[in-house]
């Protein structure tokens, strides 16, 4: 014979998922450790950081000194997004090499897939940097 269910588990409303609220300052302050975190890894300067992501290299160095990149809501700015993207490259990159000096030679190397050097590509535009993304996902998702 079968034990009854307890009473919680003879319940018939479903359980809602937490959903964590946005906080712009803990956005802020994750995107500006996801920065100190890629300029050290990859020993990047705030200049050439910026380069890549199309700022004034006054901009990120004042978001790297105050801590934070001021955001207000969860509609993120385009030059916050350049920033998601850049992660994104080096999270790939991350999964790809461990060796930082081989994730700056991969990103400073001509690909004849990508007919061109990532890092130049990533400089010249927005797009460009979305293309490197898209091509790191890429090469991810099919198991390199």
């Amino acid at each position: 014979m079968n034990a009854p269910l307890p009473r919680a588990a003879k319940s018939t409303h479903a359980v809602k998922p937490a959903i964590a609220k946005f906080n712009p300052v803990t956005a802020g302050r994750a995107i500006v450790d996801g920065l100190h975190y890629l300029k050290h890894r990859l020993g990047w300067s705030g200049t050439q950081i910026a380069h890549t992501l199309h700022l004034p290299p006054n901009t990120l160095n004042t978001w790297l000194k105050n801590g934070r990149v001021p955001l207000h809501h969860s509609l993120l700015p385009p030059d916050v997004q350049a920033i998601i993207h850049l992660l994104a490259i080096h999270r790939s990159l991350e999964a790809l090499f461990e060796d930082p000096q081989d994730q700056c030679a991969w990103l400073s190397t001509l690909h004849p897939e990508l007919k061109v050097v990532p890092e130049q590509a990533m400089g010249e535009s927005i797009d460009g940097l979305m293309f490197v993304r898209q091509y790191l996902d890429y090469v991810r998702g099919r198991g390199a």
